[in-house]
């Protein structure tokens, strides 16, 4: 299809006809275009291109937002392709309730203390997730085994699991890194004043992690840049901190940012270099909350002017990855020059 070739060129991302397939279904049950880019699973640069496209040659126009034109249902209708999104009421698709695995007091202190954290920030590519799916990762990791008695650490913790791990009490130790001063400081005064035990880094994690973090925790937790270079820091940061075989890591992984090729090459540096196994892979478990930048992030500048709108939350989602350490497993270790950029490449679009 022209529409895949025309966007691939100008986006330097791997488009392909059902790329454009999967934007026409999904604006056939949506009218924002953020929404839209939710239900084609596609890289949200991706998206924007195709929607101009598209509007180009009649098959969509923008109508106090964006629509299917006549021309644009009866080609959908033609190709027979269609999306059809449904979620589950109870666990919305995270397979856990954490209302059912998680104590009430533990909720309603968290809701509580989480209104009060620093604003998400652009310099960091920071958003974060709403508090239903904090505890819904925690509870997720009680399921898995990978909680109780366990000793945890967070690499980069906006979303405040480490938090909300403490106040379950179930964990061993609590340890959490992250570069931006003003969440280590509230996370410190948040646990002195609830008595939480919770280890406090403010590091970048381009340098190596201190001695006493390497190989000292069953369970990492990280909602990692999406750059391959970022993905890689992260991740194998993570890694590096885990005791030895069978040890747990989570990472949450968007479409928005990340096309499936990115996925693909991930995957093959989970296999390769850090030789891990994947055990886990859910589809849009996390669902952030709109930041307060989102009029200044790349997607918004390429955006046509009409379609300028803030949209409702649980647009931008992330999927739940879990791996496993097994014989062989390796972490990074080494320093990542200070110049090296980890944040930005060209499908980046929320920040």
């Amino acid at each position: 299809m022209e529409i895949a070739r025309i966007v691939e060129e100008k986006t330097k991302i791997p488009a392909y006809p059902r790329s454009v397939l999967n934007v026409l279904a999904a604006i056939s049950i949506a009218d924002d275009i953020f929404w839209a880019a939710r239900y084609s699973r596609e890289a949200l640069n991706l998206v924007i291109e195709i929607v101009k496209e598209l509007e180009k040659r009649g098959f969509i126009e923008y109508d106090h937002g964006i629509r299917l034109t006549d021309k644009g249902k009866r080609f959908l209708e033609e190709v027979g392709y269609e999306l059809n999104f449904k979620m589950c009421d109870r666990c919305r698709g995270r397979t856990v309730v954490f209302s059912e695995i998680l104590s009430e007091d533990v909720i309603k202190e968290f809701m509580k203390i989480q209104r009060n954290r620093p604003e998400a920030i652009q310099q960091y590519d920071q958003g974060y997730v709403t508090p239903e799916t904090t505890l819904a990762r925690v509870a997720y990791m009680h399921y898995r085994g990978d909680l109780k008695g366990r000793d945890i650490i967070i690499l980069g913790d906006d979303d405040l699991v480490s938090i909300a791990v403490g106040l379950t009490g179930l964990a061993r130790r609590i340890a959490v890194i992250d570069i931006d001063e003003r969440l280590t400081r509230f996370i410190t005064k948040t646990a002195d004043e609830y008595g939480l035990k919770i280890e406090v880094y403010t590091e970048d994690l381009r340098n190596p992690l201190p001695e006493n973090l390497y190989k000292k925790f069953d369970t990492f937790q990280t909602d990692p840049l999406e750059s391959i270079k970022g993905l890689r820091v992260f991740i194998g940061r993570g890694i590096a901190t885990l005791k030895g075989e069978r040890c747990s890591g989570y990472f949450y992984l968007t479409l928005m940012d990340a096309s499936i090729d990115k996925w693909r090459e991930l995957q093959k540096l989970l296999l390769t270099e850090f030789n891990v196994v994947i055990t886990e892979i859910i589809p849009d478990f996390s669902e952030y909350i709109n930041w307060g930048y989102m009029e200044k992030m790349h997607a918004w500048q390429i955006l046509p002017e009409q379609l300028r709108k803030i949209p409702r939350d649980g647009w931008y989602v992330s999927t739940l990855f879990r791996i496993e350490t097994l014989r062989g497993s390796r972490g990074l270790v080494e320093r990542i020059p200070p110049e090296e950029d980890i944040y930005y490449d060209e499908e980046l679009a929320s920040a």
